[in-house]
């Protein structure tokens, strides 16, 4: 019987080079500036949430928006943790099983310091307190900036999306790969604003929300090659790693506000 060379028995992330992360550091930039741009410049954050006041008071839209902000966060965060947990067993999914990692822990390193640590950094009432003319289409508490939810459809999504475009000795792009890339990519976008679009958060709170989990998945992923490199992260440990991070995520997702 063939014996695999340890080269083969590794487990890897994708190719993910020093220009990649800096093109990843300057999107998560430029989205911070634009969040401050919106946060200083008077009215504009208002202005933003209360022109949907309108559609929110609409019991069809209201519905719709209503269970896909509060759900849909749910119905791609189980299923990565489903498919991480498989990827133990399912040889077809073994070499994905990295870049699920890095997705689930991304969300479950950041969750806890969007909230509650910056949430009470910054201390911003979410807008209906702010404004008492603002509806919302649930009531949500504790405060505003940044997104829970902003940050957590771009953590659990974005190691996928960058995995299923890149084309390198591991993964090979294709078009399939590049369609699921993009729903992945609108999913995250939509749940995202989606928040502003029920009434429970400011555009400068998706922005910063969506910047910090950019800039915090390239230094996870930076530390998870670092681990691999010095073999602080290998096969005969990898199951304890995985099981520190499916428990921390599940916490967090009860307490996702």
């Amino acid at each position: 019987m063939a014996i695999k060379s340890p080269e083969k028995l590794k487990i890897k992330l994708f190719d993910f080079n020093a220009s990649k992360k800096l093109i990843l550091i300057f999107c998560g930039a430029i989205l911070w500036s634009f969040a401050l741009l919106a946060y200083f410049t008077p009215g504009f954050d208002y202005w933003i949430v209360a022109s949907f006041n309108s559609l929110r008071a609409n019991y069809i839209y209201a519905d719709f928006w209503y269970y896909y902000t509060k759900y849909m966060l749910y119905v791609v965060g189980f299923p990565l943790l489903i498919l991480y947990i498989a990827s133990f067993k399912i040889q077809k999914l073994k070499t994905y099983r990295l870049v699920f990692m890095l997705a689930i822990m991304t969300s479950a390193i950041g969750n806890p310091i969007v909230d509650p640590i910056l949430k009470d950094i910054f201390a911003r009432p979410r807008p209906p307190v702010a404004h008492l003319d603002l509806n919302s289409l649930y009531y949500v508490s504790g405060f505003s900036i940044p997104s829970g939810h902003a940050f957590q459809s771009f953590a659990i999504t974005l190691p996928v999306i960058i995995c299923f475009l890149t084309n390198d000795a591991i993964f090979k792009r294709n078009l399939k790969k590049i369609l699921l890339a993009f729903i992945l990519l609108i999913y995250a976008i939509t749940l995202a604003f989606s928040r502003v679009i029920a009434g429970v958060h400011y555009l400068s709170d998706i922005l910063f929300g969506i910047g910090f989990a950019i800039i915090l998945m390239v230094i996870l992923a930076s530390l998870l090659q670092w681990l691999l490199d010095e073999n602080y992260l290998n096969l005969e440990n990898e199951k304890w790693y995985a099981t520190i991070l499916i428990s921390l995520t599940i916490i967090n997702y009860i307490f996702i506000r």
